[in-house]
């Protein structure tokens, strides 16, 4: 590889080849110079972003993020590990499935909420990104993460006791549907990933979609399908 950086689209977004010869600060210049050739082809898109060929520390990944979101419109609202990328191309082939079948006026959240957010939809909702501890979010409808769902999350509202929670994992979070709370049990203790991104739970990890949904009056959880979407 003679460059040092090679741009390309992926379904989930931007994929970077880059060249390990090169040191970081070379690297990350080169960097801003590629989008700044190529970032109108990316203009005002919401995008996952994916690395290869140069080992990365992951204050090096955010210094990359922060520089192609200052030189371009494009904002980056996950970070793909190679044993994410499979499950990201199928969420992205998906999407307009997902759209149609929560409901016709779902709101879409882009990117990973933060402790102490509060986020709510008077319809359905689905949330690009991760749902951490201390967040909250709530929807008139069913609800959707696409990512960790770690924090307080509220589906039908209103009374809506058919509304269902699905998450790519759902860990330690406190869910209620309807009128009916359910509180998981906890998880033993694991340590998380800094959050802000979507993020697998330790090394090696790979997403177990679970979906949460009223049952005989209570609330079960089990394996997400496509078929109970």
């Amino acid at each position: 590889m003679t460059q040092a950086v090679v741009i390309k689209s992926k379904a989930y977004g931007i994929h970077l080849v880059l060249n390990p010869e090169w040191g970081f600060e070379d690297l990350l210049g080169a960097v801003i110079e590629k989008f700044k050739e190529s970032g109108a082809f990316f203009k005002n898109a919401q995008v996952g972003i994916s690395f290869e060929g140069y080992e990365l520390s992951f204050e090096q990944k955010y210094d990359l993020i922060a520089a192609i979101e200052a030189h371009t419109g494009i904002h980056i609202v996950c970070i793909m590990e190679e044993e994410q990328i499979q499950e990201a191309c199928v969420l992205a082939q998906t999407e307009a499935l997902i759209r149609e079948r929560v409901t016709n006026h779902a709101v879409f959240h882009y990117g990973s909420l933060q402790p102490g957010d509060d986020l709510h939809a008077d319809t359905g909702l689905v949330v690009i990104g991760n749902v951490p501890k201390g967040a909250k979010v709530t929807a008139g409808g069913s609800l959707i993460v696409f990512g960790a769902l770690e924090g307080f999350a509220h589906a039908g509202a209103y009374g809506d006791g058919a509304a269902y929670i699905a998450a790519l994992s759902i860990d330690t979070g406190q869910l209620q549907i309807g009128r009916i709370l359910f509180i998981p049990p906890e998880n033993g203790g694991k340590k998380k990933q800094k959050s802000g991104f979507l993020h697998r739970k330790k090394e090696g990890d790979t997403f177990s979609p679970q979906i949460a949904r009223v049952q005989d009056g209570h609330v079960i959880m089990e394996p997400c399908t496509k078929d109970l979407l």
